[in-house]
């Protein structure tokens, strides 16, 4: 049997990989044709998994995407790479060797982009707004989700066009912990939350005797609160104050029902790509989403900050391998160190609480061709695309720079969520190869596919197939274009499909927690 290599395999980087993926099975003694050469396979080389494009001596490093994932141990051309062949070893990266990689390139092309978004006075921009219910604690959370939903089903936004929801954020939080960073974690998220500008309006709800009360959140939000009062309608009640459960609920709904008329005064306007915030992340991923989904959402990335706009990449225990890969991109040597000492502190606290990051990597990866942590994370990182890394923050603090910023923060999709936006992204794209249905509670999350299947399997739940990659002579840029299409339809109103069925999740990563 004879068959052109890209009708069955892809190869990410046609100049330096050694590796080619299988996009189906491909039988033993098949003959590929690749750059006037046959490469005969040596066993059945499963859709998803790797093959060596070349012979690969003990010792050499075995590249995908441009960079290594692992040593080899020998490897013929036309085998399968497998935990067998390969070592999980890396080359070391000489600090010495740093260059400042320069400026990010603007083009007009997406300089002249525009999108429909809520302008707030302080000049950010939102592509929702909100009315937001911030229960402080866990004591509050179950009151705060009880106002709320009592007044989207009353239908009374029906009133009020330019208002796309209220909502709350229950959670764990708040109490029944130390002080310290715990504490500290959870007023970072929910400050972000309530300043952000897919909020137009917030009510502040505690319980009275909680670490996180009144006092305590006044304390730490009254700089923000001065400033965000002057922007949007903010207001707090108190359980234990206003007669429990009941009284709480109808003096809440009656004091948003004042409010509603203010938030509704913002209209959507046009708008500079540039003022979009993207985030990234993926979940429920598999042996594509490093080949298709990730590598596409990455080329969008691209693009908006090409237009002068901001993204989050996170997920750091997604990172693990990579330094290598990201070295020539960080804007500084300082921010090369920073990133180093996150990654760090992820392996510390793992090593403290006797675990290991290679949880990350579970039997489903494996069996699916991500055969070791670092092949995983070159593919996860293909969707904070190949511009400069302008900054590294903590996991819920404000991006400070235009351009690609790193967030500290864990894999878990919810967690992982709610932090970057808390850092300020209004629009978060969510790559999956198995499906996936989370949303966020104030932003829209656009769910791409690394397969074909998947998108047929949840056509209510999938918003862009990246999977035509495998399938349609297409590219990645192509497919660039048309999901920064769907992007900016979306940031002007369009609803995703999470939206759509009300995937409003909210989780705090805790501080202490190794979440992978």
């Amino acid at each position: 049997m004879k068959k052109k290599l890209e009708d069955i395999a892809i190869v990410m980087n046609v100049d330096l990989d050694q590796v080619a993926v299988a996009k189906e099975d491909i039988p033993l003694g098949c003959e590929l044709e690749h750059e006037g050469k046959l490469i005969k396979i040596k066993n059945l080389v499963k859709s998803g998994h790797r093959f060596a494009l070349v012979d690969i001596k003990e010792g050499g490093f075995v590249r995908q995407y441009g960079y290594p994932f692992g040593q080899s141990k020998g490897i013929v051309q036309g085998e399968s790479i497998t935990v067998s062949n390969i070592k999980n070893v890396l080359p070391q990266t000489n600090l010495k060797d740093f260059k400042e990689p320069g400026e990010t390139t603007f083009k007009a092309q997406y300089l002249n982009k525009t999108f429909l978004g809520y302008i707030r006075k302080n000049g950010y921009v939102g592509t929702r707004n909100y009315y937001l219910v911030v229960p402080t604690s866990m004591c509050a959370s179950e009151t705060a989700l009880q106002v709320a939903l009592g007044l989207e089903n009353d239908d009374i936004l029906q009133k009020y066009s330019h208002i796309d929801g209220i909502v709350a954020i229950p959670h764990t939080e708040g109490c029944g912990c130390d002080s310290g960073l715990q504490i500290e974690r959870l007023l970072t998220v929910l400050k972000g939350y309530v300043s952000h500008p897919n909020v137009g309006g917030c009510l502040i709800m505690d319980l009275g005797c909680e670490q996180t009360n009144y006092e305590r959140m006044y304390t730490y939000l009254k700089d923000t609160i001065e400033i965000e009062d002057a922007l949007k309608p903010i207001d707090w009640i108190t359980i234990q104050e206003n007669g429990g459960t009941h009284s709480t609920i109808e003096r809440a709904k009656a004091v948003i029902k004042d409010r509603l008329s203010v938030v509704n005064q913002v209209k959507r306007e046009h708008c500079p790509l540039g003022k979009l915030i993207i985030g990234t992340e993926c979940g429920a991923s598999d042996s594509f989403s490093g080949i298709t989904a990730n590598p596409v959402i990455g080329n969008t990335v691209d693009k908006i900050i090409y237009g002068g706009g901001s993204a989050i990449l996170s997920e750091v225990p997604e990172m693990l391998g990579t330094f290598n890969m990201l070295f020539p991109r960080f804007k500084t040597l300082e921010i090369a160190n920073k990133f180093e000492g996150v990654l760090k502190w992820y392996i510390d606290i793992a090593r403290k609480l006797g675990l290991t990051l290679e949880a990350n990597l579970i039997p489903k990866n494996i069996d699916g061709g991500l055969i070791n942590n670092y092949v995983k994370s070159l593919g996860a990182v293909m969707k904070g695309g190949t511009t400069i890394i302008e900054d590294i923050v903590e996991y819920a603090e404000p991006v400070r720079k235009r351009g690609l910023s790193i967030m500290q923060g864990p894999g878990g999709d919810l967690e992982s969520v709610t932090g970057i936006v808390a850092s300020g992204a209004t629009i978060v794209c969510f790559s999956t190869g198995q499906g996936t249905t989370t949303g966020n509670a104030i932003c829209p999350v656009i769910k791409v596919s690394s397969n074909d299947a998947t998108f047929r399997k949840l056509p209510e739940d999938i918003d862009f197939n990246a999977g035509r990659l495998l399938t349609e002579q297409t590219t990645i840029n192509k497919l660039g274009e048309e999901l920064l299409e769907i992007i900016i339809d979306v940031a002007s109103g369009k609803e995703t499909w999470s939206e759509r069925w009300k995937q409003r999740q909210f989780q705090v990563w805790t501080a202490g927690k190794l979440s992978l």
